[in-house]
């Protein structure tokens, strides 16, 4: 994509959350479409799950200067740095892939919760981006506290996690889209 193609594509806020759920949405269709794909092949859709989110949100922040905050790029990053260990080290992310989910479901939703706090002054619809950092945070909790769930539970969790996520996001990004036109979000 050009410069001035990725600009028009994040312009507000909100497309780089409708991009996250569409592709959040898409990540659960897969795993429900392949439910008898090898640990390999669900942690390598992870990988790239993870990383393509992480891209969007690291884009976001920089393509949107009046609504930068530092938790965007720290998901962003987090979600980078998950994908990248999946993809390099499937093996040994195979043995220990409900942590790998586990935590990082469980920073992205804390960043997610402290980014919708810090928008609430400025978003009118700041509780449902709440709702889904808390959505995340609990559901990294359960993965972390189970680590010996069965392989196929944990895949049908992901993919209602990535559906129900990404409907959230859709919403919170259909609603930011709203603000395209007035003051900067987060008071900068």
């Amino acid at each position: 994509m050009s410069d001035a193609a990725d600009r028009k594509m994040f312009k507000t806020p909100g497309t780089a959350l409708i991009v996250r759920g569409v592709l959040a949405i898409v990540f659960g269709l897969l795993i429900i479409a392949l439910p008898s794909a090898t640990a390999f092949v669900v942690i390598v859709m992870f990988g790239v799950f993870a990383i393509i989110d992480g891209i969007t949100s690291v884009a976001h922040y920089f393509y949107d200067p009046a609504g930068r905050s530092r938790w965007t790029i720290v998901g962003g990053l987090i979600s980078i740095a998950a994908g990248i260990l999946a993809i390099a080290w499937p093996g040994i992310t195979a043995a220990a892939v409900g942590v790998l989910i586990g935590l990082w479901a469980l920073v992205l939703g804390l960043s997610q919760i402290v980014l919708s706090l810090a928008a609430r002054n400025f978003v009118s619809n700041w509780g449902i981006w709440f709702l889904t950092g808390l959505i995340t945070t609990v559901f990294g909790i359960f993965v972390l506290v189970n680590p010996g769930l069965g392989f196929l539970s944990l895949v049908w969790m992901l993919a209602g996690f990535a559906m129900v996520t990404g409907l959230l996001l859709i919403a919170s990004g259909i609603g930011l889209r709203k603000l395209a036109h007035t003051e900067p979000l987060y008071g900068h």
